[in-house]
């Protein structure tokens, strides 16, 4: 089951450099914390779908095997590249009970994988949740450990390493993932529980995993205000967390403020119900005036900050920064827009939307860059420009994507300082608006 791959390190590398192209920032904690020469249970969150385990696959060495819910593996054409991807299927009781049986065998297998000190994957979960909020942990994770440490008479040294991963945004192009890697669980230390009783021990160490799995990831325990807290996040994230003396690079210290925010909020809801109730009931206007008018709360907080003198300056930025933008568009306008607006239709389930992006996008922007660096050649009758042409269309996409940001940025600004009476009107309503949800939000979370 477990040898090392070199078409396997092939494609890592490959997909690494697409995560580094499609992410605007991957931040990586906690790797000297993966025990080295012992075998070892990665157990991540799983909110994302596929995103999730190349986060893990990508952000640590290993070419950990991974045990994945079992429907995948009904399509005859996707068997072959799960399997070549170090994928093997466990059975829910939603695929059959007969087909539960199949699990003792799996089980087996990866017993013996770690017994050879390699790696294993999966999520405690069992499913992805597209929110916040983990989903109930099963005793997979547990069973495999226990069971591995009591055949080598608690002598393996196993280890389960929790993984906690956080999206900026969930289904967004150019977004931040945050990978944290915990201080490892040795199984070992059940082994008295386990002898004792096994089923308790499972639900002990089941319990453990959840545990170290919380602060390692965003958690959002409120189901009926769990749009407020993240629009509340999203908002006040980066004021409160200048108030706050978090360690680390800026997306780690946002990553913990925000926690801490959220943290603070539940506390309010908890103990202090009509003061959290006073502060929803505050914040929702605001947020539903954007959705009335189609703007975003970042289009606000930069036109609080716009002027004159700094919109010429940006607009020559914009003329200078103009040839470079057409380029990359030219190369990676059409492979881009075609999963996102012609195939996405197909996806149902929202928690599939990136999954679906980035893996089409896979397949189809290197056959675009051979066309187009067909088409270069065919035109300059000169390879040097042909093959220069290929190795800059992606970091010329990556560069034009930022671009477009900021010119939707210098517009949007522009469109407050010389749009129509009425328009300004409203925006600076919505910008004392937030100034004073800000403040509310930042006074309430220091009660």
């Amino acid at each position: 089951m477990k040898n090392w791959s070199f078409g396997y390190e092939l494609l890592r590398t490959y997909v690494r450099f697409a995560l580094w192209l499609s992410h605007k920032r991957i931040v990586v904690t906690g790797r000297k914390q993966i025990p080295l020469g012992k075998p070892i249970i990665f157990a991540g969150n799983h909110q994302n779908a596929l995103m999730d385990s190349l986060a893990i696959v990508c952000s640590n060495p290993s070419q950990s095997v991974w045990l994945a819910r079992a429907d995948i593996f009904k399509s005859k054409v996707a068997r072959p590249i799960l399997k070549f991807m170090k994928m093997v299927p466990v059975y829910r009781i939603r695929d059959g009970k007969d087909n539960l049986a199949n699990n003792e065998q799996i089980f087996a297998s990866v017993t013996r994988l770690l017994e050879n000190r390699d790696t294993t994957a999966l999520f405690p979960e069992a499913a992805h949740s597209g929110r916040r909020q983990m989903l109930p942990h099963k005793k997979a994770i547990p069973r495999i450990a226990l069971e591995a440490e009591n055949k080598n008479h608690f002598n393996l040294s196993l280890q389960i390493v929790p993984v906690g991963i956080f999206y900026s945004h969930y289904w967004s192009f150019n977004r931040t993932v945050i990978v944290q890697y915990g201080e490892s669980i040795e199984v070992d230390k059940y082994q008295k529980e386990y002898e004792s009783n096994p089923q308790k021990a499972m639900l002990i160490l089941r319990d453990e995993i959840h545990d170290r799995l919380v602060p390692l990831t965003m958690q959002i325990n409120s189901i009926p205000y769990y749009q407020d807290y993240e629009n509340i996040r999203q908002v006040a994230g980066k004021s409160y967390s200048k108030a706050q003396q978090f360690n680390g690079n800026k997306d780690l210290l946002l990553f913990h403020a925000e926690n801490d925010l959220i943290e603070k909020l539940e506390s309010l809801e908890s103990n202090q119900p009509e003061t959290f109730i006073q502060l929803i009931e505050k914040s929702r206007p605001y947020f539903s005036t954007l959705a009335q008018k189609k703007l975003t709360d970042p289009i606000v907080q930069n036109s609080e900050n716009a002027s004159w003198g700094r919109i010429l300056f940006r607009i020559l930025g914009v003329l200078i920064t103009l040839p470079i933008s057409i380029f990359g568009l030219v190369f990676n306008a059409l492979p881009f827009l075609i999963p996102r607006n012609l195939l996405r239709k197909k996806v149902k389930d929202p928690a599939f939307i990136c999954t679906f992006n980035f893996a089409t996008g896979l397949l189809i922007y290197p056959v675009f860059y051979l066309i187009e660096t067909g088409i270069v050649l065919a035109l300059t009758k000169t390879w040097m420009i042909a093959i220069s042409a290929f190795v800059l269309m992606p970091f010329a996409g990556k560069i034009a994507y930022k671009l477009l940001l900021f010119y939707q940025r210098v517009y949007n600004e522009l469109r407050f300082l010389a749009g129509n009476k009425s328009f300004r009107i409203g925006m600076k309503t919505l910008i004392k608006q937030r100034i004073e949800l800000i403040d509310l939000i930042i006074t309430k979370a220091k009660i």
